[in-house]
């Protein structure tokens, strides 16, 4: 679980970095451009990434507690409103002016709900951190911008494209996605 453990403090970190530690931040972007900072920060995240996926798939998969009797029917709730949430956070859409931050409400939901289903120790570090780090990191920005976005010119056409794709990776995942991206089959009960 090392690998594993080391990907999501990394995936962790920089995500958390800009607003625990804004000055740096700031120096860094000087220092070396807008571009190169994002750019820079993009492989950061995508080797957290890959360190993730290999920690996962190399964890035994040790159960640890027993999940509720109603954690499957919460999470099948749950997990394509999380879906939904997470793509409605890309362009113009509605969710974007009515909710102060929908992808990182989406990966909350999406992670709680995979605690309710899952029982092995590689899930409740994978998912439980996940689940600590966008709440925390929602609770800094509240405290940094405040519970008003500004106002932004929405587009249906853009929560129509959003919708459908949250239906169209819903779909992928049941239909064998799930199983080829994480190794688990999906069990729909």
């Amino acid at each position: 679980m090392l690998l594993l453990t080391l990907g999501l403090l990394l995936f962790a970190l920089l995500h958390l970095s800009p607003n625990l530690w804004p000055a740096p931040r700031a120096m860094l972007c000087k220092r070396l451009g807008e571009s190169r900072y994002k750019g820079l920060f993009s492989l950061g995240v995508l080797f957290a990434c890959a360190l993730i996926f290999a920690g996962w798939r190399a964890s035994a998969p040790l159960p640890l507690y027993t999940p509720p009797p109603w954690g499957w029917p919460a999470a099948m709730g749950m997990l394509p409103l999380g879906i939904w949430l997470i793509c409605g956070s890309f362009g113009p859409t509605h969710l974007r002016q009515w909710l102060r931050h929908p992808q990182l409400l989406g990966v909350l939901l999406w992670a709680m709900a995979h605690l309710l289903v899952n029982h092995e120790g590689r899930a409740l570090l994978l998912f439980g951190t996940l689940a600590l780090w966008s709440l925390l990191t929602l609770v800094l920005i509240l405290r940094r911008d405040g519970w008003h976005s500004p106002p932004s010119r929405a587009d249906w056409r853009a929560d129509l494209v959003s919708l459908v794709t949250a239906i169209l990776l819903v779909s992928g995942l049941l239909l064998g996605g799930h199983q080829w991206l994480t190794g688990m089959a999906l069990q729909l009960h």
